[in-house]
């Protein structure tokens, strides 16, 4: 099975999640992360790490939080450089740091992708800090998010086409199966530390530095070990999947199978064991009422009913894989930088070739007229104008620079095209999947499902399909 480097990010339009970690409530992890990680942990880490002279003042300041990490910002008299050095909640202990490290080296190595550099990393909470950490080089420019409205359509035709240069570049770098990449323990190529002079003469690729070893028995399988070898280029190891899929709640716990996957029919069978284990343990537990019930109920029926349905979609081996959310531009809207490569898998074809999250949403034929809505001078950022109206003119932009998009790829990349094409009915099979145990989408899937059923049963024609993806968009 072939697959391709998935980013599940989104541009535009994410929304923040909270979630349970095995053992420990997210909220309550924060707060020891930030009891351990204080300014001076911070500073002497970044000292030791970048060779900074004693004689050098630095200055440490909180920067933001994720659901899953702490961001601190570091800054030295000595010049203008800037770096990041993120702390991590023990979420998937060593898999996930170790995994964002070696994922941002093959994407920093191996494409044009402005990506941060990476100093230093510790995937082992075994150290004298107490939690995993990476400490990275902070890039330029903000959020594409605040800049989009006053960004002009010839900027951001351009920045879409640096979007599509980059798919093409991802979509040329295949892997035997689906999973996440990992550091190859076993061939080390990282180095010392290095001194703030030294980051300006040589690559950061070069001089990459592994604080510790992963602590006992958080050894690499023999599966993480695979490395795969293309004409002049080794490739990080493909190991078990660190997606949010495969982590959220108690999923860390359960006996499922979490790659390298061979195929897409076994990624989705795992997919859809963990779900049917949710669903049996809200059924069993005594504090569930008849709603919850009922809902599990439903979305067991559902995901056996996939599972039945799951080898007419996936008769055989196939692969895919990623998203960009926290891209980065300059004042002139160019891309400076594109952030966030936690849990970015390599996944099978089908469904790597999906339009970027930014650019999809409703089609809208006509650009709205601002004299058609109501003011609104309650908003400063909406400029005089209701907010139904930035909504629409998002839509209708979003519309033509689809096209744009897939004119790029056409050029740039054909066959990215053609399995986007050939694989919109597996990428309905995989959204229902995703959610079946949604109640707020539940009713959609089982139609979508029951639909399926009678094609396959010879009961309605092919022709009567619709698309479920598109189907939530409306």
């Amino acid at each position: 099975m072939t697959s391709a480097i998935h980013h599940a990010g989104a541009i535009v339009g994410m929304f923040d999640g909270f979630w349970q970690a095995p053992g420990i409530m997210i909220e309550d992890a924060v707060i020891g992360i930030a009891k351990k990680c204080d300014p001076e942990v911070v500073e002497l880490l970044a000292r030791r790490h970048l060779n900074i002279a004693p004689e050098v003042r630095g200055q440490v300041t909180f920067d933001a939080q994720g659901a899953f990490n702490k961001l601190f910002k570091i800054t030295t008299n000595a010049n203008d450089d800037f770096f990041l050095l993120r702390a991590t909640l023990p979420v998937d202990p060593f898999n996930k740091t170790n995994s964002e490290v070696a994922t941002l080296q093959f994407v920093h190595k191996c494409t044009q992708i402005p990506v941060p550099s990476i100093f230093a990393f510790n995937d082992s909470a075994d150290n004298e800090p107490g939690f995993e950490w990476t400490l990275v080089e902070m890039l330029p420019g903000v959020s594409l998010r605040e800049k989009w409205r006053f960004m002009s359509e010839e900027v951001k035709r351009g920045l879409v086409k640096a979007v599509a240069k980059y798919q093409a570049q991802l979509f040329d770098l295949r892997f035997s199966g689906i999973g996440d990449l990992f550091v190859d323990l076993k061939e080390s190529h990282y180095l010392h530390p290095i001194s703030l002079d030294q980051l300006h003469s040589q690559p950061a690729s070069d001089v990459i530095d592994r604080d510790l070893m992963p602590a006992a028995g958080l050894e690499t399988t023999k599966a993480e070990q695979k490395v795969t070898q293309t004409p002049g280029q080794m490739y990080p190891a493909l190991g078990r999947m660190v997606s949010l899929t495969f982590l959220w709640g108690d999923r860390l716990q359960q006996d499922v199978p979490r790659g390298p996957f061979a195929s897409s029919q076994d990624w989705i069978r795992a997919r859809l064991a963990l779900v049917l284990a949710d669903q049996e343990r809200i059924i069993s537990a005594a504090s569930s009422d008849e709603d919850d019930i009922e809902d599990a109920e439903e979305a067991k029926a559902l995901a056996h009913q996939l599972l039945v349905l799951l080898p007419h979609f996936f008769p055989s081996s196939s692969n895919q894989t990623q998203s960009v959310e926290n891209i980065l531009v300059d004042n002139d809207g160019k891309v400076t930088g594109v952030m966030d490569w936690e849990s970015v898998s390599a996944l099978p074809l089908w469904r790597a070739c999906t339009l970027p999250e930014f650019l999809k949403g409703r089609d809208r034929a006509q650009i709205p007229k601002v004299e058609e809505y109501p003011p609104d001078h309650d908003d400063p950022s909406n400029q005089g104008v209701d907010d139904l109206y930035w909504e629409h003119l998002l839509e209708y932009e979003l519309t033509c620079l689809r096209a744009l998009f897939k004119t790029e790829m056409v050029s740039r990349a054909p066959a990215w095209i053609e399995e986007m094409e050939k694989g919109e009915l597996k990428a309905d099979f995989d959204e229902a999947v995703q959610n079946c145990d949604n109640s707020w989408r539940t009713k959609k899937v089982k139609d979508w499902v029951l639909l399926q059923i009678a094609i396959n049963q010879g009961q309605i024609s092919k022709d009567e399909n619709w698309s479920l993806k598109e189907t939530f968009f409306k």
